[in-house]
Formats: structure tokens, C-alpha cells, sequence
């Protein structure tokens, strides 16, 4: 009886530290994989984000006519214009969430009517 119960106890201790080990290395491992998805974050350009379309269409001066009425009337925000044949796009911002871009798109709205937000990769 005595035997199997040092049998028992030297089997528990045993778990005790073989898990114990296994956590460090678990922790270890796991800090190492947050480091390396801190720096794959940082090498990154571009994520999932929200702009804002104000055009899109054939008429490449109507495009760039919209792109430069909106860099005078909101100077601090990024314009971009784009040609995906066959259309031209002028899309606005780099917002990181949908509350962002719709605060944004309720100001551009009041010169720019036919805007809306639309999810894309933004730069960073």
C-alpha cells in the first residue's frame, strides 16, 4: 500500500514539473510569436481600412475637377485618384474604423452629396 502511494506522489511531482517547464517554454514562445507580430505589424504599409469614394466615372477632368475642389476645401485630408478601366475613382482618407470615416463622411456630404464610405486597404 505504501508503495503505491510513493508511486502516486513521485508520479504527481513529476507532472508538477514537467508542466512547469511547459508554461515557461509556453510563455517564452508565446512572447517570441508577439514580438514577431509586432514587427511584421510595423513593416506594413497598408491595412483594412475606410475611405470615402466621391467619384466614379469616364470623365477623367470631371475626376480630377472633384479631386481638386475637395484638396481646397479639406486640405488635411489625402485625396486619391485612381483608373481602374474603364472608370476613374477619387477616394478620400485613410480611416482605420467605419465610426471614423462615417464622422468624416457627414462633413463631406455637405459639399459632396453622392459620397459614401466604402472598406479598402488604407495607407499607414
Amino acid at each position: 500500500m505504501n508503495h503505491r502511494i510513493y508511486t502516486v506522489l513521485g508520479f504527481v511531482v513529476v507532472l508538477l514539473f514537467s508542466s512547469n517547464g511547459f508554461s515557461q517554454n509556453s510563455d517564452q514562445k508565446m512572447q517570441q510569436l508577439l514580438q514577431e507580430k509586432r514587427a511584421y505589424n510595423l513593416s506594413q504599409h497598408e491595412v483594412m481600412g475606410y475611405r470615402i469614394q466621391l467619384y466614379n466615372g469616364m470623365n477623367q477632368t470631371r475626376a480630377e475637377n472633384i479631386q481638386g475642389g475637395f484638396i481646397a476645401l479639406f486640405p488635411d485630408i489625402p485625396t486619391y485618384l485612381f483608373y481602374i478601366q474603364p472608370e476613374w475613382k477619387v477616394q478620400v482618407g485613410n480611416f482605420r474604423t467605419k465610426l471614423e470615416a462615417k464622422k468624416a463622411l457627414s462633413k463631406i456630404r455637405e459639399e459632396f452629396d453622392g459620397a459614401f464610405d466604402l472598406e479598402t486597404m488604407i495607407k499607414i
